[in-house]
């Protein structure tokens, strides 16, 4: 009897450890994991190339942009360079006013304001996308014909629930503007998907644009420090202007995820309201990106070491 008890726990001790019978746990369930018992409030989808599978949390709510917001206008800009109405390397008249001290620009940095400076509009919309430069992005915003014009363009694209309400100067003169510019998750990924499918931009517009976002030196505390060293990382991150005792803090980042097979993941994620430290909400973010990239190449069978 003691041996059969010894044989009978060794069978229930290796069926628990290497549990081979159990169903996988779905994409949808490893996220809800990552993002649960955080103080805020998350938006995101997850989509896979060929929209098999997907992982969506409150996926068509609205949640403000901030900078992620630079991505459709710079869009709408190079649509412009697409019809010859502008060339990326035209010279942009630049006023003294439009490079404002007390933003974030490194394009003021580079090209100290006269009363005019002529900048090369490939250089104000890399900066805006690489560098997240406030300056650069209202310089584009003007370019485009004002915020109206580039959702115009967005409806135009099918894009429905994405709206470019205001500037960077107005999002500046008082707090509550800044969560003007809005999107859903749903949205935010449906154009992520017309960007990576070729289905906005010329070929020459569509590499520069995707090499400015691969470039990015922005906020690599989120999808990128949640990558593989060496994962190709097309995106847009954006972050509120401070941190709000009663409304907390807003950080987005939205963006293509290149797999090992080349395939692309779409990533979405957007986190309002938050009450923790800016560098726990980061890392929630890294965390659904580096859950999305193994599940994906786990699911492939891609086998690439992090």
């Amino acid at each position: 009897m003691k041996k059969r008890f010894v044989i009978v726990s060794l069978c229930l001790w290796l069926g628990s450890a290497f549990p081979c019978g159990c169903p996988a746990q779905s994409l949808q369930e490893k996220i809800g994991a990552v993002v649960a018992n955080h103080r805020c409030r998350v938006g995101l989808v997850i989509e896979n190339a060929d929209g098999s599978e997907r992982a969506a949390i409150a996926p068509h709510d609205d949640f403000p942009m901030q900078s992620v917001y630079k991505f459709p206008i710079a869009l709408a800009v190079l649509e412009k360079v697409d019809r010859g109405e502008l060339s990326l390397k035209e010279l942009i008249a630049v006023s003294r006013s439009e490079l404002r001290p007390g933003t974030w620009s490194p394009l003021r940095e580079k090209y100290p304001a006269g009363k005019t400076v002529r900048i090369p509009l490939a250089d104000i919309v890399r900066m805006t996308i690489s560098e997240s430069d406030n300056n650069g992005c209202d310089i584009l915003l003007r370019l485009a014909g004002g915020p109206e014009k580039v959702t115009a363009w967005l409806r135009r694209h099918g894009i429905e629930h994405m709206t470019v309400a205001t500037t960077e100067r107005a999002m500046h003169s008082d707090w509550n503007i800044q969560f003007r510019n809005r999107s859903t998750p749903d949205a935010a990924t449906r154009l992520l998907r017309l960007f990576q499918e070729k289905k906005l931009l010329k070929p020459r517009t569509q590499a520069f644009l995707w090499s400015a976002m691969k470039n990015s030196t922005v906020s690599p505390e989120r999808f990128r420090s949640g990558l593989p060293r060496g994962t190709p990382l097309i995106h847009k991150t954006g972050t509120s202007l401070a941190f709000h005792r009663r409304q907390g803090m807003t950080l987005n980042d939205i963006g293509i995820v290149i797999l090992p097979d080349g395939k692309p993941v779409f990533i979405s994620v957007f986190v309002f309201r938050s009450k923790e430290p800016k560098a726990l909400a980061e890392k929630m973010i890294a965390s659904v990106a580096r859950t999305a990239w193994r599940h994906f190449t786990r699911t492939a069978g891609n086998g690439q070491k992090e």
